[in-house]
């Protein structure tokens, strides 16, 4: 069987960058270590490259990792420095070419970052050998090849946080290899499918059979949680209301009890939802009812887990 899975490479996207965005209060230090993590990032992949693929020319190494040619060329002159990456010119080829390959005698010890090299190493080997089956797939129609992506992306996040929980101490340097593989791998989907209109299609096809699945178990988690109430009806207009504006109000159930009885806005979807005007007195005893204290726990975790 052949791997028909898309073809991701792994270009290095300003992880730091964007950190430093989201974190402006980093100290100078802190910046400068993470970018040095950066390049260890960077020259991490450019090794692993050409361990998979052996002797690579300039362009060809350029093109499979997308950096900027002045990053390229710095990262491999550190290496080359360090004696880890030679560089040779063919005489037979017309013209003659230069290309890249690992010195034979490669030791990564050599690095001032080495055991980050190691530990990026040991990350990307048991993560490549651990999705090992998810490269085989039978078929090349758009349908199978985007549910193997998808599911290799699942993967990857899965033993990601598995991987830094056996290994809590490297945690955050794993964690920042795996957003710039991740932003990498979204890059390259994005630019397949702008290519690929069928594929593009299907993403939509997707996306839209996803949604109505998860209305289908939201509702069912929904009609599960009403045993306790005694007013289900309006109960599950609540719920049903909670459940689509946690993301935009980020709030915990409680206060979003309170909220649907002083906000006029809140109430007229509420009453939307529940497909009629709303007496304030039933509202209110809803509002009261114990079931609630049930829920709370749930709802505490699972506004932690998916706010932003």
């Amino acid at each position: 069987m052949v791997d028909y899975s898309l073809n991701i490479v792994y270009p290095t996207l300003l992880v730091n960058k964007m950190l430093i965005m989201m974190y402006p209060k980093l100290t100078v230090a802190m910046k400068d270590r993470m970018q040095d993590i950066q390049k260890v990032i960077t020259n991490t992949k450019l090794i692993n490259l050409l361990m998979k693929r052996g002797r690579l020319r300039w362009q060809e190494l350029k093109k499979s990792t997308e950096l900027s040619s002045r990053t390229l060329s710095d990262r491999l002159q550190e290496l080359m420095d360090k004696d880890l990456v030679r560089r040779k010119v063919d005489p037979s080829a017309r013209p003659p070419s230069t290309y890249y390959e690992l010195n034979p005698n490669f030791d990564v010890s050599r690095l001032r970052e080495g055991h980050l090299y190691s530990l990026y190493q040991a990350y990307l080997d048991k993560r490549n050998k651990s999705a090992g089956l998810l490269r085989i797939i039978e078929r090349k129609a758009p349908k199978e090849v985007l549910e193997n992506t998808f599911n290799t992306l699942r993967h990857d996040f899965l033993f990601t946080l598995n991987y830094c929980l056996e290994n809590p101490d490297y945690s955050q340097h794993i964690v920042l290899l795996y957003l710039d593989l991740y932003q990498t791998q979204v890059h390259n989907i994005m630019t397949y499918l702008r290519k690929n209109q069928a594929f593009a299609d299907q993403v939509k096809e997707m996306f839209k059979s996803f949604i109505e699945n998860q209305e289908k178990d939201a509702r069912k988690v929904i009609e599960e949680a009403l045993g306790n109430f005694e007013d289900k009806q309006l109960a599950r207009a609540v719920l049903s209301l909670y459940f689509k504006k946690v993301y935009s109000y980020n709030m915990e159930l409680y206060i979003f009890l309170v909220q649907v009885s002083q906000s006029r806005e809140l109430r007229e979807e509420l009453e939307k939802e529940f497909g009629e005007p709303i007496e304030e007195e039933r509202l209110n005893k809803l509002v009261s009812e114990d079931a609630w204290k049930d829920l709370e726990s749930f709802s505490a975790a699972y506004r932690q887990i998916t706010s932003y």
